[in-house]
Order: C-alpha cells, then sequence, then structure tokens
C-alpha cells in the first residue's frame, strides 16, 4: 500500500487552522475542514460519535506534526511493538517539553493495529499514547492467513511475495509475523471445512494449535514439513517452538486488551469477499466423471479409483477482502467508536470515497472522515492551554 496521499490529506486535515488566521484578519467565514464535520452522521452510526461544534473548536487549540513509523512485517509483532516504543520515546523528547501532554495518538493500519495494542497493553506503552485508531486491524486473526500458507497469495501481491505454496510456505513458516494473523481461540471453531466422499469435518473443534497449526500429519495441516528449506526436520522443529513460544503466546495474550481511548474502522461490505471460513471441497477429474456416467447402466458396472483433489474455496464473508466482519471485535467497553465502511484491506485509507453516492463526502472517503474525528474526539481529554 502507498500512504502517500493519504498521510499528505491527513495531515492537511489536522493543520487547517490557518483558515481561522485568515478569517480573523480578512474578516471573513471560510469553514476549516474539521468544521464540516460538525454535526455529520457517517452511516447509521450513534450520534454520540458525531462531532460538536465545541469539539471542533477544542481540536484547533492544538497542532498535530505528523510522524511515521514503519517495521519489518515478517518479524514478531512484539519485537515491533518493542521498536515503536523506542519511536514513541524518541519523538516525544524532540519537542524538549513543548507539548500539551507528554502523549501520542496512533493511526494504525491493518498488522499495525497489533503491534499498537501489544505495546499499549503489554509493554506498559499506554501511559504515553492519549488514543488509537485502527484501520482494518484483524482483531481475532483471519483465515486468509491460513490460506495465504496454504496455497500461496493472489493477484499482483503473489507475484511479489509467491502465487503458490512452494514459494510462500518455506518463509512464512519461519516468519512470526505473518503467522500472528492466523485466527486464535477467540476466532472460534469451524473456519476451516473439509468436504469429502469420505470426510466431513469442521475445525477448529476447540484449539487451532494443535488441530491445524502443530498439526503434522493430516494432510490439510497449516504447515508441510517437505516443503520447507534446508534440513526440513530441523526447520519442522523451528516452526514447532516459533507456533508455540511466540505465535500463540502473542495471540492469546493481546486477546481483549484494548487501550482505554480505541476508535476503529473495519470493511463490512460484500463487494470485498473475505474469507470469513474456508472450505476444502473435493474435486474429482471431468474425465473420470465422465467415464462413470458412461458405466451408469452397464451391466457389469466397474470401480474407480482416481486421483483425488481438494480445491480451498471462500466463504466470500463481507469484509475489507482480506479481514472478514467475523475478526472484528466491538463489544469492548474500551472501544469508543467503530465505523463499518466499504474499504478494501490495501486501500483502507485511501483519500477518494469507494461510492460517491453513499459517502458523506465527494472528495474525502468516510474511513480518513472518520480517522480525523477520532483524533478530535480523542484529544478532548487534554485540558485547553
Amino acid at each position: 500500500m502507498s500512504y502517500g496521499e493519504a498521510l499528505d490529506r491527513l495531515q492537511y486535515l489536522l493543520s487547517d487552522d490557518e483558515i481561522l488566521m485568515d478569517n480573523y484578519f480578512r474578516e471573513t467565514q471560510l469553514q476549516t475542514a474539521r468544521q464540516r464535520f460538525i454535526g455529520v452522521r457517517i452511516g447509521n452510526e450513534p450520534q454520540e460519535q458525531v462531532l460538536s461544534e465545541e469539539e471542533v473548536a477544542h481540536g484547533h487549540k492544538f497542532l498535530f506534526p505528523l510522524h511515521v513509523f514503519g517495521y519489518n512485517w515478517l518479524q514478531s509483532n512484539a519485537d515491533s511493538a518493542a521498536l515503536l516504543g523506542e519511536y514513541i520515546r524518541k519523538v516525544l523528547s524532540a519537542y524538549h517539553g513543548r507539548l500539551a501532554v507528554n502523549k501520542v495518538v496512533l493511526i494504525t493500519h491493518s498488522m499495525g493495529g497489533l503491534v499498537a495494542r501489544h505495546y499499549s497493553e503489554n509493554m506498559g506503552g499506554q501511559d504515553s499514547i492519549l488514543g488509537i485508531v485502527h484501520g482494518v486491524m484483524p482483531d481475532l486473526g483471519s483465515p486468509a492467513a491460513y490460506r495465504r500458507m496454504k496455497i500461496g497469495e493472489r493477484g499482483i501481491t503473489g507475484m511479489i511475495i509467491g502465487e503458490s505454496a512452494e514459494k510462500l510456505m518455506p518463509v512464512l513458516a519461519q516468519s512470526p509475523g505473518p503467522l500472528q494473523l492466523l485466527p486464535g481461540m477467540a476466532y472460534g471453531p469451524g473456519w476451516l471445512k473439509i468436504n469429502s466422499k469420505e470426510t466431513q469435518l469442521s475445525l477448529p473443534v476447540a484449539d487451532p494449535y494443535e488441530e491445524i497449526y502443530l498439526n503434522k500429519t493430516a494432510w490439510w495441516r497449516l504447515c508441510e514439513q517437505d516443503l520447507l528449506l534446508d534440513d526440513t526436520r530441523v526447520e519442522w522443529n523451528k516452526y514447532e517452538k516459533t507456533i508455540s513460544n511466540i505465535v500463540k503466546k502473542f495471540i492469546e495474550k493481546l486477546n481483549g486488551k484494548y487501550h482505554p481511548q480505541t476508535w476503529l474502522f473495519y470493511g463490512a461490505s460484500k463487494s470485498n469477499p473475505s474469507d470469513g471460513f474456508l472450505t476444502w471441497e473435493e474435486r474429482i477429474p471431468l474425465s473420470v466423471k465422465e467415464a462413470q456416467r458412461s458405466r451408469e447402466n452397464a451391466a457389469n458396472p466397474f470401480e474407480l479409483s482416481p486421483l483425488r483433489s481438494h480445491q480451498l474455496i471462500s466463504s466470500a464473508s463481507p469484509g475489507d477482502g482480506t479481514v472478514p466482519i467475523t475478526s472484528v471485535c466491538t463489544s469492548s467497553s474500551r472501544i469508543q467508536g467503530v465505523l463499518a465502511t466499504d474499504v478494501d484491506h490495501e486501500g483502507a485509507y485511501a483519500v477518494d470515497p469507494v461510492d460517491l453516492s453513499r459517502s458523506v463526502y465527494s472528495d474525502l472517503s468516510d474511513a480518513l472522515v472518520f480517522t480525523v474525528r477520532s483524533v478530535v474526539k480523542i484529544v478532548q481529554q487534554v485540558p485547553a492551554p
């Protein structure tokens, strides 16, 4: 994803105070970008999420310099969280006590939400964070992580990182970050289904780690030892330790934990079909089916033992194309505001609306409006200077 345009527009929307200055000296009545949001509801959201005139006026009393933190998505999100903490301390110290409050507001995309939450809630970082706005965060994990491991990535992304299990599995099996996107215990049972003549399964029944991720024998297991690099036995042992000691620990320790000032938006559109659950569907070669039909009424039918294959089929559930709505948690008392909207995962912070006929503004996406508005809401905690 390219963040350039979104970051540029976000900085503009949070730095529109010059219009107020012009109004004062030129005696004009031009609205700032944030003033345009006063009293405006997005979709069917609750009234309390709407900005008031007083809240916008309070927000105009502060400056919001934008800083950007990037990380290696292959390493453990816990390691990325530690680096985020170092970056936050560095940024805060750069202002030499000239801040209204010695805290930051974090705006995250996708996996970045897990990184931010881990630093905030599991590493003692909450005291340096005023609030967090999450965009398309895979809160409970996503079956898409399993699909990617088993059959590779789709589209242009697949051409870059690997369009098959043979190319992608050896990399992902030794990369904690992508593995930490797998569905955890809280995602619930039955997101992986096996549908064949001999087998009808709905997994996991209880524990995805033991039943799927650490399973070494079933053909639908997550990791195939023979596709690993170098000494496959050694690599499998490393993979087991990664799942047990790093992946599971991270996922389960983070479950249900949020910063007290959490705001989030997520994709909830049928136009961006997502992997709410996956099904391995048995496929019999067409030539075998034709042979079976040709012998249907024969006096002496014969048996065929075809090489059966299975195709991994997505549930095409509503979502953002990567994160299904079943991965989103909105029930915590710490989540102050939520927006379900029409965004695709990579372009979650795109400036332009997806659907002009349904968006509040013709020049801004609902997700970006929600993000700016959430920042204004978060800063209400800070006394006016």
